[in-house]
């Protein structure tokens, strides 16, 4: 291809170069763009604005150009991105996390803007009017430049794009963080929530003296639990309709069902005295229900329980009501004040680590834990009166 030179005129106070390019089907178009300088001062010459026309150009003249540079980045994030990459390399959770990110906070914000185009400005900008106008917190703002990264990544990969990545210079809004995103429920308020009927209480104590996420106690099987342990295999979350919407036929468990995302997801957790009482006496008013493939909170029809429900219905009338991830991050600080070390909490709520010395240290802890979440129960002071039949399965 012969190598361009561009038409450049100024109108008004603005400079612009009309050029030639190949869209994403192959076929050749004309296009115009405005230079990134205003016109004046000392750009009043084609020879004063040459660096800006080059810029715009070299891409081109280059005639290593890929075609579909000039993709839009919404067609390559809904036919490309999306469906062949992330659907593909990612859990549900993780994918569901992803389309929320796009669909509700960049994909509208993104124009007309082509993959070669965007510019670590056009970045900037969107994620100033998304800390703006969505209220996002700093988390949430990483998640959306994250997202693009890997989109533009990806582009790279495919050879689409050359160069750097127009997303890695983006910088993070100062957003204040929402205070209810960590909150830890303290000792007594676990008390307060004790106080619920069956099988409220339970599900509280078990929250509270293993730190199990939420989606972990509704992916809990009688199977799991064998009097002094429970061992987690699985997580459920999201709705039964969900389930289908991501991956057809799988919500058999009434939600998305996932495998632990790590190993140390996946360890054993010590179950002290008072809850291994509760949990048997639970087990006792579940009758038939109690089964091994069965969960060990669940609504009546071999489903898991509705813990959102459970919480709106049960648990809030007598508790300020923090969400489910407050009694993880409250057996961190319960533990924390009991004096336990950091890592044996680290071991009880199976985080995992960077440094894999630590990794290596924690797995001789395991008396510690033992010791730990018994100090904590005798702290509180529980005691768990004898299995009474009439107590059901709550909807």
């Amino acid at each position: 291809m012969r190598e361009q030179k561009g038409y450049v005129f100024h109108r008004g106070n603005s400079w612009f170069v009309r050029y030639y390019d190949t869209d994403a089907t192959g076929k050749r178009v004309q296009k115009c763009e405005k230079l990134k300088v205003a016109y004046g001062g000392e750009y009043r010459t084609r020879r004063s604005v040459q660096p800006f026309i080059d810029e715009i150009l070299a891409p081109l003249n280059s005639g290593l150009l890929n075609p579909q540079a000039t993709m839009l980045v919404t067609e390559f994030v809904d036919t490309i991105y999306l469906p062949q990459y992330v659907e593909k390399q990612l859990r549900p959770a993780s994918l569901k996390q992803y389309r929320d990110v796009w669909s509700n906070h960049l994909k509208n914000r993104m124009g007309k803007l082509t993959l070669r185009s965007f510019r670590t400005v056009h970045g900037e900008q969107m994620l100033a009017d998304v800390a703006a106008k969505a209220k996002l917190g700093r988390s949430s703002l990483r998640h959306c430049k994250a997202f693009l990264s890997g989109a533009f990544k990806q582009a790279k990969r495919l050879g689409i794009l050359d160069g750097i990545n127009p997303v890695m210079d983006v910088s993070i809004p100062r957003v204040p963080e929402p205070e209810e995103d960590t909150y830890a429920y303290n000792l007594s308020e676990i008390r307060t929530m004790l106080a619920v009927p069956e099988p409220a209480r339970t599900v509280v104590l078990t929250a509270a003296f293993t730190g199990l996420r939420k989606s972990e106690l509704r992916g809990l099987t009688w199977d799991n639990f064998n009097g002094e342990e429970l061992s987690v295999k699985r997580s459920v979350w999201g709705t039964k309709k969900l389930a289908e919407k991501l991956k057809p036929g799988s919500s058999v468990w009434g939600g998305v069902a996932n495998e632990p995302k790590t190993k140390r997801s996946r360890a054993c957790i010590p179950v002290v005295k008072q809850l291994a009482d509760a949990l048997e006496a639970h087990r006792l008013r579940m009758g038939i229900l109690a089964q091994p493939n069965l969960p060990i909170f669940q609504a009546g029809n071999g489903q898991p329980l509705n813990l959102d429900n459970l919480a709106r219905r049960v648990i809030a009338p007598v508790a300020k009501w923090h969400g489910w991830h407050g009694f993880r991050r409250g057996l961190a600080t319960n533990l924390h004040a009991l004096g336990v070390d950091d890592k044996t909490i680290q071991a009880i709520l199976r985080h995992s680590n960077i440094g894999i010395t630590q990794n290596i240290y924690i797995k001789s802890v395991s008396e510690s834990q033992v010791s730990a979440m018994d100090s904590l129960s005798e702290k509180l002071g529980i005691c768990n009166d004898h299995a009474t039949p009439g107590d059901g399965p709550v909807n």
